[in-house]
């Protein structure tokens, strides 16, 4: 495992996932949910870069609650707390430490707990076992900016995602705004692929090298090649073989996409005499093209492709490169859903659109980043980071439970019920949803590990 790769893997993974949380994150706090913690990576906890302020009330009075004082889950309203308080900088009336109250512990008197509130920052704190106790009426928790040691995701963690009886919960606020939050993630990640398909127009973006055809086209220079010969025909006949190269005819060469097949129409019927080259030798090869040929098998009765392309970088700029970027993510998007038509109508072979997992995408991320250091061309990190963003964004709005398509879905039938599905029959769907989405990430991870995705050859793109 190579740490570059690794490490660029990493890098682009969590760019991904920062800017799919950030949606979520920046339409949720819009919409007055109480966010607890944004997270990149999954638990265990590395560190807590920072948190917002919070909003306590002890005992009828309010307090803000600074940005290092830690906030235990467990405190909920109702809670009886121990509560060191003081004033900030502003002025404000701010708690400075918060410890929850076994419920064996008795309280001491409303009196006590008030004048205990009146300590200022720097007081002493005063053995357990004197120290007063407050009651915690209300509670907006501050949000907690952090990175975890698993670097293969991220979250944000809201009040309440199924519990909609808890105040400034995801799960009280009405279903637009639940929807909204829930498809901002994806749609951020399609804002990050035009950026990134932006980039890569801007960073040089092969075009091949074109010109006019036989048929007065303009059409790609390339090498007509022969990749099936059919039997029983006029070309099995003369003894052309899969491999061929059909650089030209009598007086005619062939050097862009299509002119073999403008050529041959017009000659149906009449015998011609192809040059071709074959293992390095050139021949001479005559036949006649059949005028009236089966059903897809062609006048000469041969498959060809075109190989050979020649490419140039062309720079675009911004205005241009954005139009790409956009019309790109589109194109991805469509792809997208057009490709199980495409593989049920034999159009696209099934085993070349397989998922991807984890694996998979460290596999195209190293293809990607060592094509960039060879060819000292960051276009394919940037393509590709476009793709995958593209790819995460629909992804995630699969009707899948435990994916955000999943929780859409669930709001969408409580708009045509009338009313909402059982929270926590919601939440073990999720959890069982998200069970299953494990498991069959590992089975992904293991075809990509005996099966690998053949890397893209970028050095062909010149």
């Amino acid at each position: 495992m190579d740490p570059i790769y690794l490490i660029a893997f990493i890098v682009i993974l969590s760019i991904l996932v920062f800017v799919h949380e950030l949606g979520h994150f920046v339409v949720a706090k819009r919409s007055g949910i109480t966010v607890e913690e944004f997270a990149i990576g999954f638990p265990p906890r590395l560190v807590k870069l920072w948190q917002d302020e919070g909003q306590i009330t002890l005992d009828g009075h309010d307090f803000v609650i600074g940005r290092k004082v830690n906030v235990p889950r467990t405190i909920q309203p109702g809670a009886q707390v121990y509560a060191e308080t003081g004033v900030d900088e502003k002025g404000r009336p701010e708690v400075t430490k918060l410890e929850l109250v076994a419920p064996t512990t008795p309280s001491p008197s409303g009196s006590e707990a008030r004048f205990f509130g009146l300590l200022s920052r720097g007081s002493a704190p005063a053995p357990v076992g004197n120290r007063p106790v407050v009651t915690v009426e209300a509670l907006t928790r501050p949000t907690e900016y952090t990175i975890n040691a698993i670097p293969f995701g991220g979250y944000v963690r809201m009040v309440g995602e199924e519990d909609p009886s808890a105040p400034g919960s995801f799960a009280s606020k009405s279903k637009r705004a639940r929807l909204a939050v829930l498809a901002a993630g994806s749609l951020m990640n399609l804002v990050a692929a035009i950026f990134f398909f932006t980039l890569a127009a801007m960073s040089g973006t092969p075009e091949p090298v074109t010109g006019t055809n036989l048929a007065g086209e303009e059409a790609p220079v390339a090498q007509t090649v022969i990749n099936a010969v059919i039997p029983d025909t006029p070309a099995a006949q003369a003894g052309l073989q899969v491999g061929d190269i059909i650089v030209g005819a009598t007086g005619i060469d062939f050097k862009h996409v299509g002119d073999l097949v403008s050529y041959i129409e017009d000659k149906k019927g009449t015998e011609v005499t192809l040059r071709i080259e074959r293992q390095g030798q050139p021949l001479e090869i005559a036949l006649t093209p059949r005028p009236n040929p089966p059903a897809n098998q062609g006048a000469m009765g041969v498959g060809i492709s075109y190989e050979g392309m020649e490419n140039r970088l062309t720079y675009l700029s911004l205005p241009q490169a954005v139009g790409s970027g956009v019309s790109q993510t589109a194109r991805y998007v469509a792809l997208t859903f057009y490709m199980p038509i495409a593989i049920l109508q034999n159009i696209f072979p099934a085993e070349a659109a397989r998922p991807t997992g984890p694996v998979g995408i460290y596999q195209q991320t190293g293809s990607a980043v060592n094509a960039a250091i060879t060819l000292n061309w960051w276009f394919p990190v940037l393509w590709f980071t476009a793709v995958l963003s593209t790819a995460l964004a629909v992804t995630n709005l699969l009707p899948l439970p435990a994916l955000d398509g999943g929780r859409i879905l669930f709001i969408l039938i409580e708009a045509i019920r009338g009313k909402r599905v059982p929270p926590e029959k919601e939440g073990a769907i999720h959890f069982v949803g998200l069970a299953l989405l494990v498991t069959l990430m590992l089975v992904i991870s293991y075809y990509d590990i005996s099966n690998p995705i053949p890397p893209i050859d970028w050095a062909s793109f010149f």
